[in-house]
């Protein structure tokens, strides 16, 4: 008879979770909001969460990898490497004399 394995609780205290994340500059990143990370060619992420490991004060974001538009994969990363894409620009109105 074997030895029985070691049972290790839940340790989703070690872990502040917030849907946003506030860049250096100031702007925001909400949840569900598209980003690029800066290394990864050609990819979009749609941002999850801000993590922050409590003891260690690690952080890093999660996000889903949008491959055509389609979730594809999770993935973490750390927050230095977030490059948010502008928002489109309106279009000017032409004034009517």
């Amino acid at each position: 008879m074997g030895r029985r394995k070691k049972v290790v609780g839940p340790l989703a205290h070690l872990y502040k979770r917030v849907p946003h994340y506030t860049m250096p500059d100031g702007r925001i990143i909400e949840k569900d909001e598209i980003i690029r990370i800066k290394g990864e060619h050609g990819g979009k992420f749609k941002f999850l969460e801000h993590v922050t490991r409590t003891d260690t004060g690690v952080d890093w974001i999660d996000c889903f990898e949008l491959r055509g538009g389609i979730l594809s994969g999770w993935r973490s990363f750390y927050p230095d490497r977030i490059k948010p894409i502008p928002k489109p620009r309106r279009k000017r109105r032409k004034k009517v004399e």
